[in-house]
């Protein structure tokens, strides 16, 4: 099977969720990419790359998109535990509802995720997920 090496959410605005995204996984910009950030200079189609300075993560690609399609551009499933879901709610995120079994957030373009608590992380999510 192949390997996952890289996972795109396009958005409107890569300045406000390059940043969100970077703190919700710990993944950092890339130099030349943080530096874009901090001037202001990335072009209008510019994404900006996310990535594992060791190499085990994929790469998480913020990529500017002109037609969003609706609902959402992507849908990740996070695990984490409470102090990971506030250091989440810290970064910008919104609870949008509370499931049995996990809670569903939403960035601040509105892409909805999951955070998952550790115990949860590999049981499959009910239908319609």
């Amino acid at each position: 099977m192949p390997d996952l090496a890289a996972i795109v959410i396009h958005c409107r605005d890569p300045y406000l969720l390059a940043p969100f995204w970077s703190a919700v996984t710990g993944l950092p910009v890339v130099e030349a990419d943080r530096v874009k950030l901090a001037e202001g200079t990335l072009a209008p189609t510019e994404a900006v790359l996310l990535r594992d300075p060791h190499g085990r993560r994929p790469d998480l690609w913020i990529s500017p998109a002109d037609v969003l399609p609706e609902p959402g551009r992507i849908h990740l499933d996070l695990v984490g535990d409470a102090e990971e879901r506030a250091a989440v709610l810290e970064a910008g995120a919104t609870v949008v509802r509370e499931l049995p079994r996990w809670t569903v957030l939403a960035d601040p373009e509105g892409n909805e995720f999951c955070l998952l608590p550790p115990n949860e992380a590999h049981t499959a999510p009910p239908p319609g997920h």
